[in-house]
């Protein structure tokens, strides 16, 4: 606490601690390890045990701790040939640093591969190309050899693209009507604890992000959480240059600290945090993004929560929001989109009994259950919606607060191409990952988490993969092409469109009362034109196709710091849910 406060250097903390205890002190920054005693030891354990060994003294091996209690727990895990064994003490950041620097290469590694392969997408693209080998020549030489004809598969194709369409806008419905008007049984929660409050660490990882530096550390800064329980570790990777001297050059206070991840097989976001997590001091496991501003006081509602709720309450998702909504045509779209999903979508999904895929920041877990899941697949660029349908098949769940945190949306047309696509790449990613054995998935979800997961990300999928299909329709009624008329019946198509505009004013009612909020009714005049902004979904689905295929594990990084931050924090109760809302949302 007090080296927190900046009251005392963590040197003379750790000098006490020595002579309390008639112990030695090794600054191990003048005086070095040597980093070959650590060939042979469990790189997490030291770091959980906060020992390592220093150096030999003639037979003697000199082991530094920055926890005396921990000395013998760690004495028993060392190998027979550093034997026998002298305490002396040094201090945390040191014994962690020596960790890090002397098993590096190992922890990179197994950062790559912390979750089982079976569980894991790292072998899943060389499976889809063996299928795709084998598939592709057979519809070709079914069509060839007139097994299926072309109007046999675009009938199949275009009759699912409806129903993958339809499917959707029930979900969404049902969620939102839920959300609305179906009263939330009492949940039993038990009263807050009287013991100290947790250690929290918070993983930030930053790439190429000098733009939204000062913005971030401004923003964490002014969480109200004890300082002297805040670990705030910002990741950066040992490539990026320029953001790790942004960061040297920077006043850290005493609660911050970086850590740099070494180079390897690829670069993303899961990879990094997995590397960060054993080096966590805290409990509870934050990630936030670089251009987040959370609302101040999230972290304290976050572990009052978890405080009150069961073992099985293993994250908590907070509300995402843009504090440049109103920067362009493109940031409006985004922000009715996201105000549909945060505020009415995902609880009511969650109401429902789904499986929850998490956002990518703004979420929070029990470190012993992340730990115990393996963290973050590294190789799948949407890790979030991914390690959400983890923790339902292990049988542990989410819960949503409205503490709100806003980010900065991406508001140019190509940028936000390349978002989505990652996005939708790792939809793709997540879904044939966990399908690659349905039973097993079915007994882990259960029948009705397995048909919502179905439901969610086939909908989710095919609605901007088969869109151009869905577009046909309009065909019909600007001279449809021969080919189309002899392929659907005119008739058809007539009862399709108008289906598709019950559904299109249904969608509509839903945006219209997810942002009638104060701080969201301005969006409601460009609800009619979401159409148009869906349709870039379409482009990103088929460039992340080709991506799943030709660069599978590719983050495509998302520019922060070219809007300016206006800060006006809300909560997601901001949405009215009574009915006379649903009737002037109609009359609207």
């Amino acid at each position: 606490m007090l080296v927190s406060q900046g009251q005392i250097s963590e040197t003379e903390l750790y000098e006490t601690l020595a002579i309390q205890n008639s112990l030695p002190f090794i600054d191990m920054q003048s005086d070095i390890p040597d980093l070959t005693l650590q060939t042979g030891l469990d790189p997490h354990q030291c770091l959980r045990l906060q020992c390592v060994p220093w150096r030999r003294e003639g037979e003697t091996t000199i082991l530094t701790t920055s926890s005396p209690e921990q000395f013998e727990n760690a004495k028993a895990t060392l190998p027979a040939h550093l034997h026998p064994v002298k305490m002396a003490i040094a201090t945390r950041s040191h014994i962690t640093e020596a960790i890090r620097v002397g098993a590096s290469t190992i922890m990179a590694t197994t950062a790559e591969t912390r979750v089982p392969e079976d569980l894991s997408c790292r072998s899943l693209p060389a499976q889809i190309k063996t299928t795709l080998a084998f598939a592709l020549p057979m519809l070709v030489l079914a069509l060839a050899l007139q097994w299926l004809t072309f109007a046999g598969l675009y009938r199949a194709i275009f009759g699912f693209a409806v129903v993958m369409v339809f499917t959707g806008i029930v979900i969404k419905t049902a969620a939102a009507f839920i959300q609305l008007f179906v009263k939330e049984p009492e949940k039993q929660i038990r009263a807050a604890p009287t013991t100290k409050l947790p250690r929290v660490s918070l993983l930030i990882p930053l790439h190429d992000e000098t733009e939204i530096l000062e913005a971030l550390l401004r923003h964490i800064g002014m969480l109200t959480y004890p300082e002297t329980l805040l670990d705030v570790i910002l990741i950066v990777e040992a490539s990026d240059t320029l953001t790790r001297s942004h960061l040297e050059t920077t006043d850290l206070p005493n609660w911050m600290r970086i850590l740099i991840v070494p180079a390897g097989k690829i670069t993303t976001k899961p990879r990094a945090m997995n590397y960060a997590l054993p080096f966590c001091r805290g409990d509870i496991i934050g990630i936030y993004d670089a251009e987040d501003a959370p609302n101040p006081d999230q972290l304290s509602e976050v572990v009052d929560l978890f405080a009150r709720t069961s073992e099985k309450t293993a994250c908590i998702q907070a509300v995402l929001d843009f504090y440049n909504a109103r920067s362009n045509a493109l940031s409006r779209f985004f922000a009715i989109e996201y105000a549909t999903w945060f505020r009415l979508i995902l609880p009511g999904i969650a109401r429902m009994g789904f499986a929850i895929p998490l956002g990518g920041t703004s979420v929070f877990f029990r470190r012993n259950v992340l730990e115990k899941l393996d963290g973050w697949d590294a190789h799948n660029v949407t890790e979030d919606a991914d390690l959400g349908i983890r923790l339902a098949r292990a049988g542990y769940q989410t819960t949503l607060i409205s503490s709100v945190t806003l980010e900065e949306a991406n508001n140019k047309a190509w940028p936000w191409i390349k978002q989505r696509s990652r996005w939708l790449k790792g939809y793709l990613i997540t879904y044939f990952t966990h399908m690659r054995r349905p039973f097993r998935l079915l007994f882990e979800l259960g029948a009705w988490k397995f048909l919502g997961f179905q439901a969610f990300f086939l909908s989710s999928i095919s609605q901007y993969m088969l869109a151009p299909l869905i577009w046909s329709c309009m065909a019909l009624y600007f001279g449809a092409p021969q080919w189309m008329d002899a392929t659907v019946p005119a008739e058809f198509l007539n009862t399709i469109m108008v289906a598709f505009i019950v559904m299109w004013f249904t969608s509509t009612t839903v945006y219209i009362v997810a942002v009638s909020g104060e701080l969201h009714r301005h969006l409601i005049p460009w609800i009619p034109f979401m159409s148009a902004y869906m349709a870039l979904g379409t482009l990103a689905i088929y460039k992340g196709a080709w991506e799943l295929i030709t660069k599978p594990f590719y983050w495509e990084k998302t520019a922060h710091g070219h809007s300016d931050v206006e800060i006006v924090h809300s909560n997601s109760e901001e949405t009215e849910s009574s009915l006379s809302l649903v009737t002037k949302a109609t009359e609207i």
